[in-house]
């Protein structure tokens, strides 16, 4: 898909946000006919059955098929987070590309089990963004390139995509981000990634959260400002990948919270945009659960993980598969 930055970038994004394609209505009723054939008794596929009907409608097809499933894992780096607001700076984030990039992480083993591709994408994580207490995060401009940029990552055909960071500070981002969306308290939100394992840390997070919001203050009533302004490259680039796959008929499973922090950004400006994504994994935080509740998604897994690097989204790829295949092979009360 390519996508063209105008004069105006933010009236390009938001109409593409606000013209986002519905589901395939004619393969979701075939699928919800289907599902009510197998399904004897009623109920007995549970959750299987609803991702399956789920699938179909977006992908539009009955039945849904998981043959090129991918996961994105966009890179990248926070200036906020020399302010002490995480467990680990810009030279671990290179250390976990590192390990991304040679089949090293957690996600690799994961998808390399369930059959699922692995692309990782840096956005200049050795350049991080300004530090959002004191400036914007990005420019219009950029922030609407980086997110043109998120689009075209959703470029090799997958039939099913889950998105997932890494970064330095991106958590801190996301949950500014949650604030400004949702309000509630900047100890609240800052219950999310490797800070949470140190108070310090997670005092340090909280006072960079309130600070950004009030150096912000009066500017942050358009979710594109707020984008732009309180969160980066990751954050903007995912949003563009959900767009993406939208317009391409690929459902979308988010991991982690700086994932869900950019389809709240979305789901903000249009709720229905984002009802082609489902939440793979919750991690243990609060502030992730209510994020995920403040859009309307319930996580598929709950394995007590504290990242959003992908590994929960690959993890959901196998229960996904199966309700796919659930969906197509079961014969009538066969189980």
């Amino acid at each position: 898909m390519v996508f063209q930055i105008e004069q105006q970038p933010f009236d390009d994004l938001r109409d593409l946000i606000l013209d986002v394609p519905a589901f395939d209505v004619s393969s979701h009723q075939k699928a919800l006919k289907r599902q009510a054939k197998i399904a004897l008794p009623s109920g007995e596929l549970g959750k299987l059955a609803e991702l399956a009907v789920w699938l179909s409608a977006w992908q539009g097809q009955c039945p849904p098929k998981i043959n090129k499933p991918q996961i994105v894992v966009f890179a990248s780096s926070h200036g906020v987070a020399e302010r002490g607001v995480s467990a680990y700076g810009i030279d671990e984030t290179k250390s976990k590309i590192e390990a991304l990039t040679s089949g090293k992480g957690a996600v690799n083993q994961i998808a390399g089990t369930v059959g699922c591709g692995l692309k990782i994408v840096e956005l200049a994580p050795e350049l991080p963004t300004p530090d959002i207490t004191n400036g914007a995060a990005l420019s219009e401009k950029d922030c609407a390139a980086t997110f043109a940029f998120g689009m075209e990552a959703v470029s090799e055909n997958p039939d099913l995509v889950g998105v997932g960071v890494v970064g330095a500070g991106a958590t801190t981002s996301a949950a500014t981000v949650s604030l400004a969306l949702y309000g509630g308290t900047a100890s609240f939100w800052a219950q999310s990634g490797s800070a949470i394992q140190k108070p310090d840390l997670v005092v340090a997070k909280s006072k960079a959260i309130d600070a950004a919001l009030i150096h912000h203050r009066g500017k942050l009533e358009d979710p594109l400002q707020v984008m732009r302004r309180l969160g980066g490259r990751d954050i903007a680039a995912v949003a563009g990948a959900i767009i993406a796959a939208r317009y391409q008929k690929i459902p979308v499973v988010l991991d982690g919270f700086v994932a869900a922090a950019s389809a709240a950004i979305l789901h903000s400006i249009e709720p229905s945009c984002i009802d082609h994504c489902i939440a793979g994994a919750v991690t243990f935080r609060d502030s992730h659960r209510a994020l995920l509740d403040r859009i309307g998604k319930k996580p598929v897994l709950d394995l007590g993980r504290g990242w959003g690097d992908g590994f929960g989204a690959a993890l959901t790829v196998s229960i996904l598969k199966a309700a796919a295949a659930c969906h197509t092979g079961i014969g009538k009360g066969q189980f």
